[in-house]
């Protein structure tokens, strides 16, 4: 009698059924095996052995006693029983209204004591899994606020139920006196984490935006799957309570895959990860379900397809939740670079300047060291605008940008200030150094040309200068530069001028 070992399955609904098992024992002695049969959730399990000596032995246990004698978690009904040499004949009588599949396996106490120290080890895996990364989301919703995150820890938690109850850890642990309780929670936690998953995969995939329509039938289901498992625990229907959850399960696991490849095609940038988890989900599902159901061959594999399926699922989903938070962040980083950068020119607006100048501002203060700065404006802009069109315009204010960018450093910190002026904010630079800047820049754009129909127009511009002193703030500088720039217009613009009476010293430095 070295091992023997089969699965039987009836599905939903069957009636008691009775198996027997012919046990031969070949030794000369009597022999001692547990007997492991059942899944945690049979409601009664009667055990007789007649035995070749012709005594017999009865034990009865199952989830409708108190305390589910021999219930042992993740394995079934354990049993220790005793064979005499020769026949034995081993008779079992199941009751059940859920799913029926009975395992059976013979073994003896050294395989029995191995077999539950990797069940240990695989569900102190399994459930610490789950629970970190549950608890890791619940983390990035207090954080960020992002529902999506939130929906996804409590169905976490919800399955970690489910399996708590379904394994029999419940029952064994928590609720052994509560027979009635164990009958419904198994079936009430898988439907109410098939809803709670939904209602992530609506959030994550952003379907009120994306597909109110599919977002209604969601809703419309969720409500369905809890109305129903609910009317089945008000009149106390076990049968009624099983077929809603193992349906709901069903149509669950197709439905997130569809999901899946819907937000794939919709090009979503999340959705290739979507599609690989619910796939693993639902495959890992339909495996456990079909096996507990009958409709395939019940074993290990098939038992615990469905949390192996579940840890791969949960594992890509976490994926596509950092992936999508980087998504987030990335396009919170554009946009917040799109409202710095003037939509033309791409060089940094007034706001940007600002925000950027400070700084360095405070620092040529703290530190005593020159700091210059220059506001430029393109002459009779106006005239271009209006004889050739706001069109020849722009190209005008993309070509002086295209210019400052080329002839500017790192350092330097260049933006549009508004309509066709710019400035320039150089640190380390006095006004002579300025001054020089300035000039070069004022040449290189008379050199510009812009093709406008069958000609090209030429253009200049003119430059005001301030330095930084020890009483000049940035805005006093701005405002210097400002005046500087409206003293080069009136002078005869495309020209250079910094603070008086030291613009006239440097133009004629410059021009010696």
């Amino acid at each position: 009698m070295p091992g023997t070992r089969t699965a039987p399955d009836f599905g939903i609904g069957s009636r008691p059924v009775w198996l027997h098992l012919a046990v031969e024992n070949d030794m000369h002695a009597d022999q001692e095996r547990f007997f492991v049969g059942g899944v945690t959730w049979l409601d009664r399990v009667d055990v007789y052995v007649a035995h070749a000596d012709g005594s017999q032995t009865a034990v009865h246990t199952g989830d409708e006693f108190p305390d589910a004698p021999g219930l042992i978690p993740a394995m079934g009904y354990a049993l220790p029983l005793h064979f005499t040499a020769g026949r034995n004949d081993l008779y079992l009588r199941i009751t059940s209204t859920d799913p029926m599949a009975v395992p059976i396996e013979l073994m003896t106490k050294q395989r029995f004591e191995e077999r539950r120290l990797l069940l240990g080890y695989f569900y102190g895996f399994f459930f610490g899994f789950l629970a970190a990364l549950s608890v890791y989301n619940v983390l990035l919703f207090a954080g960020t606020k992002e529902r999506s995150y939130l929906y996804y820890s409590l169905a976490l938690f919800s399955i970690l139920f489910c399996n708590f109850a379904y394994t029999g850890h419940g029952v064994s642990w928590l609720w052994p006196e509560l027979p009635v309780f164990q009958r419904f929670v198994i079936l009430v936690s898988m439907v109410v984490y098939n809803a709670l998953g939904l209602l992530f995969a609506a959030r994550f995939l952003a379907l009120a935006k994306n597909s109110p329509g599919t977002l209604r039938v969601i809703r419309w289901v969720v409500g369905l799957g809890l109305g129903l498992m609910a009317l089945a625990v008000a009149i106390g229907s076990q049968f009624l309570a099983a077929l809603v959850a193992f349906v709901y399960m069903s149509a669950f696991s197709v439905g997130m895959f569809l999901l899946g490849i819907m937000s794939v095609l919709r090009k979503q940038a999340s959705g290739r990860y979507f599609l690989l988890a619910t796939f693993f989900g639902m495959l890992g599902v339909a495996i456990t379900a079909l096996g507990v159901w009958g409709k395939i061959p019940f074993g290990p594999h098939t038992f615990h397809a469905a949390e192996i399926g579940l840890m791969i699922e949960a594992t890509l989903l976490a994926l596509a939740l950092a992936n999508r938070m980087r998504e987030h962040r990335d396009a919170r980083y554009e946009a917040e670079q799109v409202a710095r950068l003037d939509v033309l020119t791409h060089l940094n607006n007034r706001r940007a300047f600002m925000e950027l100048a400070v700084p360095y501002m405070d620092s040529a203060i703290r530190h005593g060291r020159p700091m210059s700065l220059v506001m430029m404006d393109i002459d009779h802009f106006k005239s271009i605008n209006d004889q050739y069109g706001h069109k020849t315009g722009d190209l005008v204010l993309v070509a002086i940008a295209d210019l400052l960018k080329r002839h500017s450093r790192i350092s330097d910190i260049v933006a549009r200030w508004g309509g066709e002026e710019f400035i320039l904010l150089l640190p380390e630079t006095d006004a002579q150094q300025a001054f020089n800047h300035a000039e070069r820049l004022r040449l290189a754009i008379t050199e510009i040309r812009v093709p406008v129909q069958d000609r090209n127009i030429s253009l200049t511009a003119s430059f005001g200068i301030a330095q930084r002193t020890a009483d000049l703030s940035l805005d006093r500088m701005i405002d210097d530069a400002d005046t500087n720039l409206y003293e080069a217009k009136r002078s005869g613009r495309n020209r250079v001028c910094s603070n008086a009476p030291a613009c006239v010293q440097i133009e004629q430095q410059s021009a010696a």
